[in-house]
């Protein structure tokens, strides 16, 4: 039984990143899973839970639990670095799928609980707020959160040539020195 939902899930994420939420229909979902319409609707009910699900799948799978654990890092230098590459390196990996949420978002297609760049900014304050509390400093984690999202957003409209998941580590390294270099000037100022 789960094989069917996770085959659901999967055709579903493929589905809506190339038709968007409103443009894709249930059938194609089905089609794409390799099941009936009516197996789709026993799991899911509606397109909107269906979409809801894959979102929310994505999203908590990804990003909190990786970024309360990136939380844990003594130094806030290595905890901003962990959080922008592995942010970088999903969006890079998931341009389309990013894409597709932040329209669906600015769209208002989206209920708030699965709001892409809400959920995105609470996980990333959530985690600052542990961070700096663990190290009892009163740094703004309301605006870093705002100077990490600004440069997720700026990497996921303005993409580079070459992809951040294919750059060499060495260039990884430099780009995510001169991010957290800046960060670490907010923090500083």
């Amino acid at each position: 039984m789960r094989d069917k939902t996770d085959q659901i899930l999967n055709a579903a994420i493929k589905v809506f990143i190339k038709k968007g939420f409103l443009q894709t229909t249930t059938q194609e979902i089905a089609k794409e899973a390799d099941v009936a319409e009516v197996t789709l609707y026993r799991k899911f009910s509606t397109k909107q839970n269906l979409f809801e699900t894959v979102v929310k799948k994505a999203l908590e799978n990804e990003f909190h639990t990786k970024v309360m654990k990136f939380a844990e890092e003594p130094k806030t230098e290595d905890f901003l670095t962990r959080i922008l590459d592995d942010r970088l390196t999903a969006l890079s990996k998931n341009r389309k799928l990013a894409k597709t949420l932040l329209a669906e978002s600015f769209m208002g297609h989206l209920v708030e609980d699965i709001n892409f760049p809400v959920i995105i900014y609470n996980g990333l304050k959530k985690g600052l707020d542990i961070h700096f509390a663990r190290l009892e400093d009163k740094t703004d984690t309301n605006l870093l959160a705002n100077q990490i999202g600004g440069i997720l957003l700026s990497n996921l409209t303005f993409p580079s040539e070459v992809p951040y998941y294919k750059l060499p580590a060495k260039n990884k390294e430099e780009l995510l020195n001169r991010y957290v270099n800046s960060l670490n000037a907010f923090i500083a100022s």
